[in-house]
């Protein structure tokens, strides 16, 4: 199986739990976190890119995928395989690569910080009134007063 295909299966495997509830109408406070808080499509993460690696490319294709694929933004057909046009890509995005290559530099260089056991999430309900809670269907473990109570008794950064 090609790198298209394969990467489609992988999304289609991690994304299918997702589609089935969206289809009931049920919601999972963490497993649907990926479409709800950042509004990322299923259909977008489906799309595989050859990306910006040489000999990376979409090969003996069908000829209506190919064309299919070259009609994409910032693709183009050489010798009838699919790349990426690099110059294009560039073109339009170079502050944002720009931006992305100078925070992963800034985090890689810099010593992690392990201590917050997760209470990120905790502090976004943090002293929230009744009825603002993102997932009101899931209840807090511990309650109101005892996340705050957690939240309180470490040290946030």
């Amino acid at each position: 199986m090609g790198l298209a295909r394969g990467h489609e299966a992988e999304v289609d495997d991690r994304v299918s739990g997702h589609l089935a509830r969206r289809q009931r109408g049920d919601k999972h406070p963490v497993e649907d976190f990926l479409f709800t808080y950042y509004r990322l499509r299923p259909a977008a993460l489906r799309r595989w890119n050859p990306g910006v690696g040489r000999g990376v490319a979409v090969q003996d294709a069908p000829a209506e995928e190919v064309q299919e694929r070259a009609g994409r933004r910032w693709h183009r057909v050489d010798d009838g395989v699919v790349v990426l046009d690099l110059e294009a890509y560039l073109a339009d995005r170079a502050g944002t690569v720009r931006f992305v290559r100078d925070l992963v530099s800034a985090t890689t260089s810099r010593p992690a910080q392990l201590g917050c056991f997760g209470l990120h999430e905790w502090a976004m309900v943090y002293r929230l009134p009744e009825g603002a809670q993102r997932h009101e269907d899931h209840p807090l473990r511990l309650g109101a007063a005892g996340t705050d109570a957690v939240v309180e008794s470490h040290r946030i950064r």
